[in-house]
């Protein structure tokens, strides 16, 4: 495989900045300045692609729920299973005598997703909900 070429640019940053960035690769164990720059500017850009409803993604719903409330486990299996095209796998642990964490794998259209969320976030005894959504970097 051919190495790419890559274009040689010039950043300006306050002092305090800089400090704190050089810091940062330091801990991350990055070699130069040029490699954490070109994962920040990759994270950014998808990071903010993620945003729209459009496109393909994959990603993590992770819920909590007291599985004493009355029905929550049979209408949360209940939504896996009608969204069984974009859910991929979940998993669960027993936090303690009444909460369980569900980690939900999904893959597929990002509007499904999100409403597949906001479906789980809605359940009564939900507690709390939040996802983590990724793609693949091409650039």
């Amino acid at each position: 495989m051919a190495k790419e070429t890559v274009s040689r640019i010039g950043v300006s940053l306050p002092p305090k900045l800089l400090k704190r960035f050089d810091s940062f690769i330091d801990e991350m164990g990055y070699a130069n300045r040029s490699e954490a720059i070109r994962d920040a500017v990759r994270e950014y850009i998808l990071k903010n692609e993620l945003k729209g409803e459009k496109g393909n993604r994959v990603g993590v719903i992770s819920i909590i729920y007291d599985h004493d409330v009355h029905g929550v486990n049979d209408v949360l299996i209940d939504l896996q299973h009608k969204f069984h095209d974009v859910i991929q796998s979940s998993t669960h642990l027993h936090l303690d005598h009444h909460n369980c964490l569900e980690l939900i794998l999904v893959k597929g259209e990002a509007g499904k997703i999100n409403k597949i969320k906001n479906r789980l976030t809605s359940v009564p005894g939900v507690r709390h909900s939040d996802m983590l959504i990724t793609g693949t970097v091409n650039y």
